[in-house]
């Protein structure tokens, strides 16, 4: 969910090195370079770029400024297309057995058929548009720490790659157990390391 409305689900980040550079200059130069690039007249399965956090459609950040200092502000935009199981086995059956009609013999080879299903993937990859999601992402520039507004796993990793392809600095996921010892201090490690769960049932304790 958003950072920005509604709900909040959130993965926390430090950065695990210096980025070249902290300008807002160098940063809306990154940005835009990396902005995302629509695929809708083309095969691709999956793209990801930045966009406002607050129009998915506006990749020259017209709407609203995403650069607020300290903090940057922006979405991450991914658009996916995902051909199901079925509707790929019905147009591999389709060129294959357009193919075979084609053929003297009416065989394929084990090499053709994978060719045959590859195209029909192909072709439906370029009739299917794809589904858009924007994911929130907020960035302390002045105490480097990141949220990004989801905790689902591939998102993750779209967010992780790009934000190091942008930025050129890597990203340190915070765990639970990261956020546990920054809010109690290192003094209380070995009480935080002997911690158990406490059983909220009635009349236990």
């Amino acid at each position: 969910m958003g950072i920005f409305k509604g709900s909040v689900t959130l993965s926390r980040y430090r950065l695990s090195g210096q980025p070249p550079s902290l300008e807002p200059q160098w940063l809306d130069q990154r940005v835009r370079a990396h902005a995302f690039r629509d695929i809708e007249d083309s095969s691709e399965e999956m793209a990801a770029g930045w966009v406002s956090p607050h129009d998915f459609m506006d990749t020259r950040f017209a709407q609203a400024p995403h650069l607020v200092e300290p903090y940057l502000l922006l979405g991450l935009r991914v658009d996916r297309r995902q051909v199901g199981a079925a509707l790929l086995r019905k147009y591999h059956r389709l060129e294959m057995d357009k193919a075979r009609a084609a053929s003297e013999d009416g065989r394929l080879s084990r090499r053709q058929r994978e060719l045959l299903k590859e195209k029909a993937r192909q072709d439906l990859l370029r009739r299917l548009p794809p589904a858009s999601r924007v994911f929130d992402v907020v960035w302390d520039t002045s105490r480097g720490q990141v949220w990004l507004g989801s905790a689902t796993g591939w998102v993750r990793e779209v967010f992780e790659e790009l934000f190091t392809r942008t930025f050129q600095v890597g990203l340190a996921l915070l765990t639970p157990w990261d956020l546990a010892l920054a809010a109690v201090g290192s003094e209380l490690r070995a009480a935080l390391e002997e911690a158990t769960p406490m059983s909220l049932e009635a009349g236990e304790v």
